[in-house]
């Protein structure tokens, strides 16, 4: 079994968006994209999701140029269900599922032959990187957008729930919507455009026309009964509003917004699959019509996705609240077969009325298979899908560790661009001259790989923010204002703040660079020249910098504050009246030579780092010697853990100590590892060399111990040969430790390795 993650890259190994990029943005494009997305599926945050609908937008251009032509439709959407959801009974997030339903769409693509072969024979496409292209254009627009028509149903269940608490069931007033027929009417020049565009002689007067003659081509259905039902589920439906329907409604009417896209067939696929996806085949035609992929494969699709993806969903709606779902999945999808291990805290629920446990109703439906029975239809079942499927899901009970990085700065999303804009202008020296035009123009003029940089850069605020114990939010709130980070007054007793800030941001900014392909290297004389490379003289530690460049991230923490008060974003920074969580340091010792698997020995420093990060937040410290120090500190890097590296001589002069070292004992040490090892070193937050006088480690290995709270050492803890013990460094970190008061299996957790 698999994570969702690691299916869903699959689909962007090979993919290439040269025709649909700029070409020479086309390959950082593609892993910005994958890069997002996976990020978001690490996270479930909404700020990640926002990004995949960002670079989607980018890229595709999906309703003109740039984010700004789809900004407004998506954040309505979440602001309505932030505001409105827990008004509901029932109810849960449908921003963030958009994104978990278009990755899994994209795992299946990718996974299963057999639907992606089903795919391109239905629209006669050749199986090339054009018709991969075709399907993330299609299915993007399935998936991201089959949820834009939810506050129609909110403001309908709204009045709904409202009266029924007061008089219960039975009767209740119920929504409809006036101005319906100017709503739905298409025009004479549209309804040309669409006619020539399907290649028809018929005339389409209204959307509902439209999308009856795409049902009836696709799966069977009456034209004239389908127009009539579309119209009595919006004027005469006391019981349900249909999102699904508006979701086609809107995307219809903003594709048909741009004089320069066809409503071709494929987008009228698109159209009629999400029109599809709710509740119009369930429960208008009781599933007379289960969906095929042979018959309709985006419409299958969208709604097998949409039935799974039933984890790691915000809950707003009262009830909703009261069953917790899996909070995550694991997966394992190949030739027409999936099976799914959905993930849950526990099997029970509490029952307020009873006053006691019970099993939880989510859970039940799986283990039951009551889950599955309401997607495939077979003889006995009577599920929405048709399909030769193999489809097996089933409850287990996990550990949760997805969302532990929550902090109090508040996670508005909506404000992520205009953030990003102001962080961008920041490093000018003039953005504070410069009006809000001339920025909004610069910043679109960059590469989207740029773009999301400083929106990266704007998510990560809350995080930095929460080191120096601060927040930012919107609101007026009785907590001191920050207007400076030059301040001692707020942050550790002490501290530097502002170096503070300005080292975090340069170790966000270094690991970013390495997830997004780039490498540390000087061969380049022009900046076109280092981006088309994808190399950069920065990677490295925030100490080997030139003042120059330190210069710049001070500029722009020392803008932000006033750049926001000017343009009008009443965002403000506060200061907490006390601490967060405490630090923890951890040394890291080991020997440089063993012959353990690496990945096993991996999993067992995690596990100790994710303990001691449950209550604290950790520091890792190493001498980035070869073998366990490095390996301890590539574990802390993935993890998202600060590192501090502590060398025994200067930065250039160890680089070639560790190569020296190595080639001395009969180890290959090539231009790689030297790579790792300048980027492992570039991700610290601070790296000093201390020296002792006879050039070996004692002095470093002293001042870490004298700083670390606890000890992780990769050791074998057997000597037959005294001698052999005595020269080892890992022994005498561990003698040094013991001097500073910490004791082997409290303080020094050793994992046992086994030297060459």
């Amino acid at each position: 079994m698999k994570k969702l993650t690691e299916l869903s890259d699959r689909f962007f190994e090979n993919i290439d968006l040269k025709g649909i990029s700029k070409d020479e943005h086309s390959e950082s494009d593609r892993q910005c994209f994958k890069t997002i997305l996976s990020q978001f599926l690490a996270s479930g945050d909404k700020s990640d999701a926002f990004c995949v609908y960002y670079c989607f937008s980018e890229i595709f251009k999906l309703f003109g140029e740039g984010y700004g032509n789809t900004q407004k439709l998506l954040e309505l959407l979440s602001d309505h269900e932030y505001h409105s959801g827990e008004l509901l009974s029932k109810h849960r997030d449908h921003y963030s599922h958009s994104v978990y339903v278009f990755a899994l769409g994209l795992a299946i693509y990718a996974n299963d032959a057999a639907y992606r072969t089903g795919f391109l024979n239905f629209y006669s496409l050749p199986d090339n990187n054009r018709s991969q292209v075709q399907f993330l254009y299609l299915w993007g627009m399935a998936a991201l957008f089959h949820d834009i028509g939810y506050p129609f149903q909110l403001a309908h269940e709204q009045i709904k729930i409202y009266t029924e608490e007061l008089w219960g069931k039975g009767a209740p007033p119920y929504v409809s919507f006036g101005n319906y027929d100017a709503l739905i009417a298409l025009g004479k020049e549209n309804s040309n455009r669409i006619s020539d565009a399907l290649k028809t002689d018929r005339r389409f007067n209204t959307l509902n026309e439209l999308f009856a003659y795409g049902l009836k081509i696709r799966m069977g259905y009456d034209e004239k009964d389908m127009c009539e039902r579309l119209a009595s589920r919006v004027l005469k439906q006391p019981a349900f509003m249909d999102h699904g329907y508006f979701s086609a409604i809107i995307l219809a009417k903003q594709l048909l917004a741009r004089s320069d896209i066809n409503l071709t067939a494929e987008r009228l696929d698109v159209l009629t699959a999400i029109l599809l996806h709710n509740s119009l085949s369930r429960h208008e035609f009781k599933n007379k019509y289960p969906v095929s992929p042979e018959a309709h494969p985006i419409a299958y699709l969208l709604m097998l996705c949409d039935e799974l993806q039933n984890w790691d969903r915000q809950a707003y709606g009262k009830e909703s609240k009261l069953d917790p779902i899996a909070w995550d999945i694991e997966l394992d999808i190949r030739n027409n077969s999936i099976k799914v291990n959905y993930l849950f805290e526990s099997r029970t629920a509490y029952d307020r009325e009873a006053g006691l446990d019970r099993i939880n109703k989510h859970y039940d439906e799986i283990q039951t298979g009551r889950f599955t029975a309401k997607i495939l239809s077979d003889e006995d079942k009577n599920g929405i899908l048709k399909s030769t499927l193999s489809l097996a899901v089933q409850s287990k009970i996990a550990l949760k560790t997805k969302k532990i990085k929550l902090y109090a700065s508040e996670n508005n999303f909506i404000n992520l661009c205009d953030f990003a804009k102001a962080i961008h202008a920041s490093y000018n020296e003039l953005c504070l001259e410069n009006c809000s035009k001339a920025l909004n123009e610069e910043f679109e003029q960059l590469p989207l790989e740029f773009k999301i940089s400083n929106i990266e850069q704007a998510k990560s605020y809350a995080q930095k923010l929460e080191l120096i114990n601060c927040f930012y939010s919107s609101k007026d709130l009785d907590y001191p204002v920050v207007t400076d980070f030059n301040s001692t007054d707020y942050g550790a007793a002490g501290s530097d703040n502002l170096g503070f800030l300005c080292r975090e941001e340069h170790l966000r900014w270094v690991r970013e660079k390495l997830s997004m392909g780039w490498k540390y290297g000087t061969d380049y004389s022009s900046t076109k020249e280092r981006n088309a490379k994808k190399i950069h003289k920065d990677i490295v530690p925030y100490e080997v910098l030139t003042p120059q460049e330190r210069t710049k991230d001070e500029l722009m923490v020392n803008n932000i504050i006033p750049f926001l008060k000017k343009f009008g974003h009443n965002i403000r920074i506060y200061n907490y009246r006390s601490g967060r969580k405490p630090d923890i340091e951890i040394a890291g010792i080991g020997h440089r030579f063993f012959s353990d698997n690496r990945d096993k020995i991996k999993k067992k420093i995690k596990q100790l780092l994710k303990e001691y990060s449950r209550t604290n937040r950790v520091i890792v410290r190493t001498c980035y010697a070869y073998g366990a120090d490095q390996l301890i500190a590539e574990c802390a890097n993935e993890m998202g853990i600060t590192t501090k590296a502590v060398l025994p001589v200067g930065y250039e002069q160890y680089i070639a100590m560790v190569r020296n070292d190595c080639l001395a004992h009969g180890y290959r040490y090539t231009e790689d590892d030297e790579l790792r090892l300048r980027h492992l070193l570039a991700q610290t937050v601070v790296c000093k060399a201390i020296s002792s006088p006879n050039g070996s480690y004692d002095a470093a290995l002293n001042y870490i111990m004298k700083k670390c709270d606890k000890v992780i050492a990769l050791w074998d803890n057997e000597y037959a040969d005294e001698t052999a013990g005595k020269n080892c460094r890992t022994l005498r970190g561990i003698e040094i430790a013991k001097k500073y008061g910490h004791t082997i299996g409290d303080d020094i957790k050793i994992l046992r390795c086994h030297t060459l």
